[in-house]
């Protein structure tokens, strides 16, 4: 009996230990959620209202500012990184999608700069011709 119960509480911290948590498989160092330390347009920081954060997980993208007290805007979308340190970030409905954070839009084409497990640096041309720059911090 004994044998038997340590058996199956055995087979179950296995199970829990072993569990998925991405996905489709592994993303790589995009898994996870990343604070957005620092926007630049045209070389110069924006200041923004609030905390913003960025969350991939398979293909979904999802982004989150935080601001005041225990207030949250939050929006979902889709994201895939191409070859040759491209990344794209779509919104699919642009009626429901709006964050307002400086160079976001329904589509977003990002040059990626710089990547380790922890920093992450992206560039993106906006319409005018601003090149906005986002430096990421991943979040423990």
């Amino acid at each position: 009996m004994k044998k038997t119960l340590l058996y199956i509480l055995s087979l179950v911290a296995l199970l829990l230990t072993a569990s998925c948590t991405r996905n489709h498989g592994d993303i790589g160092p995009w898994f996870g959620t990343w604070h957005v330390a620092q926007i630049t347009a045209g070389g110069t920081p924006r200041t923004v209202v609030g905390d913003y954060f960025f969350q991939f997980q398979s293909h979904v993208f999802r982004i989150s500012n935080v601001y005041g007290h225990e207030q949250m805007v939050e929006s979902f979308g889709t994201w895939e990184e191409t070859d040759g340190g491209k990344m794209t970030i779509s919104f699919p409905d642009p009626t429901v999608y709006y964050i307002d954070m400086p160079g976001l839009e329904a589509h977003n084409d990002f040059t990626v700069t710089t990547t380790s497990s922890s920093d992450v640096t992206f560039t993106k041309t906006a319409a005018d011709g601003t090149i906005y720059t986002y430096h990421l911090k991943k979040q423990p």
